[in-house]
């Protein structure tokens, strides 16, 4: 895999994180917000959940599960920050190195992702009419 390729996959994942993130985030359909929202007694009362890291399962019993959990939900925030601040500071990027390009190249661009998009997709799909 070449450099570049290694970006657009990590920029491609940390970009469909977001938008599993804000779905997950966001009310279902026919939900108001206030019918979301739970009291924060609510949320205290709830056992911690989690994921434990890999292997861990097979090696920690159910008090230090609950300690493991309660240590991620402490770091949650801070890496979803993080990872916010990242999306930004990638997009930024990415506009500028745009602005260094010419209209006619950006055009060339557009046209090459556009072949490789077309590319990928799958051949026993029916054009679109």
């Amino acid at each position: 895999m070449r450099p570049t390729s290694t970006r657009i996959a990590v920029w491609t994942t940390l970009v469909s994180l977001g938008i599993v993130l804000a779905y997950l985030a966001s009310p279902t359909v026919g939900e108001d917000k206030a019918a979301v929202a739970r009291p924060a007694a609510a949320k205290e009362a709830k056992k911690p959940r989690g994921r434990l890291p890999s292997f861990y399962k097979e090696v920690v019993d159910q008090k230090q599960r609950e300690a493991i959990y309660k240590i991620q939900e402490g770091y949650g925030p801070k890496i979803a920050d993080l990872r916010a601040q990242l999306e930004a500071l990638t997009k930024e990027r990415d506009e500028r190195i745009a602005a260094v390009l010419t209209p006619e190249q950006r055009k060339k661009l557009e046209d090459l992702r556009a072949a490789a998009k077309a590319k990928r997709e799958p051949k026993t799909k029916p054009a679109p009419k």
